[in-house]
């Protein structure tokens, strides 16, 4: 599912006030974007169309009586076609996809969001991203340098993961998804309380990519 499918207008407006509600109490700058896939994998299709169609030579050749050469080359043309449309279907990509390569793909598409969203120019450094990838149905929570300093290890963040990756695979995505987002906002209050002066350094959106 596209990212502007899953997340309609009001839940932008949900998912938005709960980002201002947890830097208002917080030295944290929030950017959530959430994205419908980290790479094309088109190689996974390619593949699994191959399989489909040495899959369909393989019956002919082994259950039906002779045939003419085209009739093999045509179920096998088919069988590609099938094996691609197939590759489009995110249920049957997602399985496709091999873990080493979902995991690397994902890891770096964050990386360039927080570049990308201006995550890395905030004054003190408390820029926390949470990305989402429908796709893969992984989240990544990224944190700058002066969130880090407090909030330590990665332990902390996994507990906002888990919420979020719940909901996707729950089908509840948009519940996750908050709910994730007020618990990075608790975290990000106990350890990053806010300071006397805080201004709002990034906006309070929510950037979907499709």
């Amino acid at each position: 599912m596209k990212a502007r499918q899953l997340i309609d207008p009001a839940a932008r407006q949900r998912f938005e006030a709960t980002i201002t509600e947890a830097e208002r109490h917080s030295a944290g700058e929030i950017v959530l974007v959430v994205t419908h896939a980290c790479d094309e994998y088109g190689s996974a299709g390619w593949r699994f169309a191959v399989l489909l169609a040495g899959l369909a030579f393989a019956g002919l050749a082994a259950f039906a009586p002779p045939l003419e050469v085209w009739t093999y080359l045509a179920a096998q043309a088919v069988a590609l076609g099938a094996g691609h449309a197939l590759a489009r279907i995110d249920a049957v990509r997602r399985r496709l996809l091999p873990e080493d390569l979902v995991e690397a793909s994902v890891a770096e598409r964050a990386r360039r969001a927080f570049a990308e969203h201006g995550l890395t120019r905030t004054q003190g450094q408390t820029g926390i991203l949470v990305f989402v990838a429908l796709l893969e149905r992984r989240v990544v929570v990224l944190a700058d340098a002066g969130i880090h300093r407090h909030v330590g290890t990665n332990e902390v963040w996994q507990e906002v993961v888990d919420l979020a990756v719940a909901g996707l695979r729950e089908g509840r995505a948009v519940d996750g998804l908050d709910a994730a987002l007020r618990r990075c906002g608790e975290l990000l209050r106990r350890h990053v309380p806010a300071p006397d002066h805080n201004p709002n350094e990034l906006p309070d959106r929510v950037v979907l990519e499709d």
